[in-house]
């Protein structure tokens, strides 16, 4: 079945590599170009020749959804969400719409944990109810759609100095949740999200820290990526403020690899350094264990 899989994703990449106006778009949404995609996906929808393809409104699904993290460009689209789970759904029912959600699977990730985050925020706002709508929205639209990308990754190997002790401890309490399922501003082992995990987790400690990730930023140490390592805090961007927060469970000076909420896989390890989603959108790292 892979192998189909695999053969289905090599025809579909060949059919389209030429096509310069799908590779600008994909270029524009990875540069996160969201409203210039919206656009030239709508122009592309209404070009015929185009109409042997699903990228086009592909494109102009994912954008819109990206978009409507801005209140003023939702309340403006408000079929944006209904428009994106009817696409999804066809594009599901069809062999070549598969085809083509395996092709993008880290894409709609990535997607993913940027509207998990906004609903955490919306939850923080104080607006849980416009939160629960779009939540069961998010997670019709991204139903069905596989998650293969787990990492079988162990803690890394830390000597138990007594520097280290307090560190290595921290985290072997942070393991015990793996599996735990992400749930929009979930603060306890029933569920987490990402500030919640890690100020739950700091809590165990005796360490208080607040309850939104910039709060966290602000409240750490700033350190640089040389000096972060294990039990440090580190921090994402989706190029505003900051939007997500794992800790670290790497040693000092070791490739970075973090425990942390995904929206996708509840608490899981994640590596950053080499990940074309982590690693772009890293904003810096913290420390808050003294």
């Amino acid at each position: 079945m892979k192998r189909l899989a695999a053969f289905f994703i090599l025809l579909f990449t060949h059919s389209f590599a030429q096509v310069a106006q799908f590779d600008k778009l994909e270029q524009l949404y990875d540069q996160q170009h969201y409203k210039i995609v919206y656009r030239k996906s709508k122009i592309q929808m209404d070009n015929p020749s185009f109409d042997y393809s699903y990228l086009p409104r592909y494109y102009k699904s994912i954008s819109s959804l990206q978009l409507c993290r801005n209140d003023r460009w939702r309340k403006n689209h408000k079929e944006t969400f209904d428009d994106a789970l009817v696409f999804f759904e066809t594009l599901k029912s069809t062999t070549k719409g598969r085809v083509l959600l395996i092709a993008h699977q880290e894409e709609l990730i990535a997607l993913k944990m940027d509207l998990a985050s906004w609903l955490s925020d919306l939850n923080r706002r104080k607006e849980k109810d416009l939160s629960y709508v779009f939540a069961l929205k998010i997670t019709a639209i991204f139903q069905d759609i596989d998650d293969e990308s787990t990492i079988d990754q162990q803690i890394p190997s830390v000597p138990l100095s007594e520097a280290l002790n307090k560190r290595v401890a921290l985290i072997e309490y942070a393991k015990k949740f793996i599996g735990v399922p992400y749930v929009w501003a979930g603060e306890n082992s029933d569920g987490f999200d990402c500030s919640g995990f890690t100020s739950f987790v700091m809590a165990n400690d005796n360490i208080t820290i607040p309850n939104r990730a910039k709060d966290q930023y602000i409240a750490s140490v700033k350190i640089s990526a040389e000096e972060a390592q294990i039990g440090d805090l580190v921090f994402f961007s989706n190029g505003g403020e900051i939007s997500h927060v794992g800790i670290l469970v790497s040693e000092l000076g070791k490739e970075k690899i973090m425990i942390h909420a995904s929206s996708s896989k509840g608490i899981t390890f994640d590596k950053i350094d080499g990940s074309s989603y982590w690693e772009k959108r890293l904003y810096g790292f913290g420390s808050i264990i003294k």
